[in-house]
């Protein structure tokens, strides 16, 4: 009986904590998404000629955008904000 509740205590704690640190992850993603600087895009392009594409911007759509001529025949999926 003791050693059920531990390990459902446990548990509990383990999934909290695990959630947590989840969240903290998306939110910055997020405010990654929208702030200034350089994003880098995968582009995956119909000829097979895939490549990583890096653009300022004032966020990820920004850049997506000023990305688009050179990203012509492809479809840019973000990666992320990176260091300049």
């Amino acid at each position: 009986m003791k050693t059920a509740i531990i390990l459902m205590l446990s548990a509990a704690l383990l999934s909290s904590s695990a959630m947590a640190v989840t969240s903290d992850f998306t939110s910055s993603r997020r405010a990654d998404f929208y702030a200034a600087g350089k994003h880098q895009f995968y582009a995956w392009c119909a000829n097979g000629r895939d490549r990583i594409i890096r653009q300022d911007g004032v966020s990820a759509p920004d850049a997506q955008t000023k990305a688009a001529p050179v990203s012509a025949g492809c479809r840019l999926s973000w990666q992320g904000r990176i260091a300049s």
